[in-house]
């Protein structure tokens, strides 16, 4: 049996080494968020793991008039690492929302190997999150931390179906359904990295299109 190779310091710093400004620009249409151009994504991957030693698996779990959620199993076997993720991309042509959400969970999932964490942390410069300030710094009257939304959390599904079922219910009495973003709402009453907020934003769409099916 092959014995599994383990990460070495140099790799884990060259997977978490900032990405160039010219990796990140602001999301087009969720200004609290940055977009990562996946080719950066690929490469930094490309340049740690080596050419086609990392694979990429995806499967259509949600297929609407303008939405695309996939499943991805990403896997390095010779390091062991098995991962699953999904991602979500809104376009009218629907291959380019499949292709877009299948970028956006390879993005996630490189995240999790430190694949730019400095932009999902909102410390890189051209970064959409607000840059996080020293606590220290904060006078006496600055407003209380909000509650912070984990991956965890929307894993569990009790916690994540709560949380659900509270944006749908403000979707339905906001009076500007066709404009309402599950993401912005998320970020208005709580605290939560880019990643957890696309996450969200990705279940709030299946799951308000499988009450709207159930209807």
């Amino acid at each position: 049996m092959t014995e599994l190779k383990s990460l070495n310091s140099t790799q884990l710093d060259a997977l978490s080494r900032p990405l160039p400004d010219e990796a990140v620009s602001p999301h087009p249409t969720k200004k609290y968020l940055s977009s990562i151009k996946s080719i950066y994504v690929t490469e930094r991957l490309n340049e740690v793991f080596g050419v086609g030693k990392w694979r990429i698996e995806t499967e259509i779990i949600e297929r609407a008039d303008k939405m695309v959620v996939v499943k991805l199993k990403f896997s390095i076997p010779d390091y062991g690492i098995y991962y699953e993720c999904y991602g979500g991309n809104d376009n009218s042509d629907l291959g380019d929302a499949y292709k877009g959400a299948t970028t956006d969970a390879i993005t996630k999932v490189a995240s999790w190997l430190g694949v730019g964490a400095d932009v999902f942390k909102g410390k890189h410069a051209r970064s959409g999150m607000p840059q996080k300030t020293d606590r220290n710094s904060q006078s006496p009257t600055a407003a209380p931390v909000k509650k912070r939304i984990t991956p965890e959390m929307l894993a569990d599904e009790i916690m994540c179906d709560s949380l659900l079922k509270w944006a749908y219910n403000a979707y339905t009495t906001s009076g500007y359904s066709q404009t309402f973003d599950a993401g912005a709402k998320l970020l208005k009453s709580y605290d939560a990295d880019a990643d957890v907020v696309e996450r969200f934003t990705a279940l709030f769409e299946s799951y308000r299109q499988a009450r709207k099916n159930a209807k």
